[in-house]
């Protein structure tokens, strides 16, 4: 029996559009979708109960948020980190979160004197951030970005776990963060 192009080519297609497009998820599995974001988002971060817009940066590799007056202690036998935030003014109130960990971030060649270390030490927090529907645990870097126009960079990690692309010609395309699907998880690894 001979057969025609067009019957090879139609099972082909269909299993093609079957594997591209997974017809749906098990109650274990994570959503496969992708939104689009924008190159500013509204985010809330829930651990510390503010709003804020963020710049969404695929450049960057972490998320940062403008903290300044960063100290570290001990509270029962734990390192903590206290600060203000940097999106509320001078007379913000003191924040105290656990510390996940202290990380070294690059400086940027221009900021970098002879004498100076080429990074940074920077402390970590785990925070959960929502952007849209969609909320993450996030592990942010605390430094002071009252310079930037935005108080939360997240980077290229925060936005694989988002499973988001990002138009850099749009902004808000998420709206006002709702927080109804919660995605990934933060584990230990580094």
């Amino acid at each position: 029996m001979r057969q025609t192009r067009f019957s090879l080519a139609l099972p082909l297609a269909i299993l093609v559009i079957m594997t591209a497009f997974p017809m749906s998820a098990t109650a274990e599995d994570e959503p496969v979708h992708k939104v689009i974001l924008g190159l500013i988002e509204q985010a809330y971060i829930e651990d510390l109960d503010i709003s804020l817009d963020a710049k969404l940066d695929t450049g960057a590799v972490s998320a940062s948020l403008s903290a300044y007056d960063v100290e570290t202690f001990k509270r029962g036998g734990e390192d903590w980190v206290r600060f203000r935030l940097g999106s509320e003014g001078d007379d913000a109130e003191q924040r105290e979160l656990p510390l996940d960990h202290k990380v070294r971030i690059r400086r940027r060649l221009a900021d970098i004197d002879d004498d100076a270390k080429t990074y940074t030490r920077r402390p970590v927090v785990r925070l959960m951030v929502c952007i849209g529907e969609r909320q993450v645990p996030m592990r942010v870097n605390l430094t002071d970005r009252r310079n930037f126009s935005y108080a939360l960079l997240i980077g290229a990690e925060g936005l694989t776990d988002l499973r988001s692309l990002i138009d850099p010609s749009e902004e808000k395309t998420a709206g006002t963060p709702e927080c109804g699907m919660t995605l990934g998880e933060a584990t230990d690894e580094e």
